[in-house]
């Protein structure tokens, strides 16, 4: 069995995680995972709808609330997960044909946001990096640039606290991020980013889903303080960085665009999602970059990245987007 501390959460299964988190407590696991007879996915099962998202008119993952017996989360024409009550026990059931290595892709991400969201948590789209400031969150549709920009400022000394899935808990004076995964998922090209850890190269493995997967390890810090969050806007055109900061209903609404999973039904959870979100907005600074894309990137783009994000976040505010270069 594989043991693994992601998102505050002990995480067991009978396969690789492919995470460098290993937790030696014996104690009982938050969340362990079996494997279970393959599934047909042909019908949907009873119970209440709690989840429903499509990609043009395709059904792409779906759940439902079957009361006693738990929750089923489906992607559909790759596995089902049945989810205990208690959230504790998950039996994985993977469809027929499909690669087992989708299925545990699916398990780290969007099964174990599936469990944070069900158990209150406050979830974002991101992938994370710690400096010595604190932490920086990248928010974004898959495709938006999160996990590139967290290995651009990795490159440049930053330690990686999560890559698609952040979890955050609240505190006195604003929000801690908890760790998650070690690795980045980066589209092919983004891949090269490997050349600018000089000396230090990370390990690198291709997914079953055809990502490029860095294994940039478990240097960062648990409950360190999130001081950024920021929202990656490529600039195919080769333009220059600018970072400009949204605040009050902008700043909400900037993150409402970017949840992890989408086509929530259930209104109360619809509900919690929102407050952490709102909570999120009115202690973090909001932060929009526009940011010149590649590859290949510029040599000095992690620590502009870097700079821009400090400007931003501590200068006076006047208005709600003045630019930082």
């Amino acid at each position: 069995m594989d043991r693994q501390l992601l998102y505050g959460l002990v995480v067991e299964a009978p396969f690789d995680l492919h995470q460098d988190r290993a937790h030696d407590d014996r104690g009982p696991a938050d969340v362990t995972v079996v494997t279970g007879p393959g599934t047909a996915q042909r019908t949907e099962p009873g119970g209440r709808p709690v989840l429903r998202h499509a990609v043009a008119g395709d059904p792409w993952y779906s759940a439902w609330d079957l009361g006693a017996e738990g929750f089923l989360l489906r992607f559909h024409d790759a596995c089902d997960f049945e989810v205990s009550a208690d959230l504790r026990h998950v039996v994985l059931r993977k469809a027929d044909g499909v690669d087992p290595g989708l299925s545990r892709v699916l398990t780290t991400g969007g099964m174990l946001a599936f469990q944070l969201y069900l158990r209150g948590e406050a979830v974002l789209h991101a992938s994370a990096v710690e400096d010595d400031d604190g932490v920086i969150a990248f928010v974004g549709y898959s495709g938006m640039g999160k996990s590139t920009m967290a290995t651009l400022m990795c490159a440049e000394g930053a330690a990686l606290v999560t890559d698609d899935v952040l979890r955050l808990d609240r505190t006195d004076d604003g929000f801690a991020a908890r760790l998650g995964a070690t690795e980045v998922r980066l589209r092919k090209g983004a891949d090269t980013l490997v050349d600018r850890f000089a000396g230090r190269a990370p390990g690198r493995r291709v997914s079953a889903d055809a990502r490029h997967v860095l294994q940039l390890g478990a240097g960062a810090r648990d409950r360190r303080p999130l001081r950024a969050v920021v929202v990656p806007q490529p600039d195919r055109e080769g333009g220059e960085l600018v970072v400009r900061r949204r605040t009050g209903t902008a700043a909400l609404f900037e993150l409402l665009h970017y949840p992890r999973l989408h086509g929530w039904v259930d209104e109360r959870l619809q509900g919690v999602h929102l407050r952490h979100l709102a909570e999120i907005a009115r202690s973090v600074p909001v932060l929009v970059a526009d940011v010149p894309w590649g590859p290949p990137f510029h040599p000095s783009l992690g620590a502009q990245i870097g700079r821009s994000v400090a400007a931003a976040s501590e200068r006076p505010l006047v208005g709600a987007e003045a630019p930082s270069r």
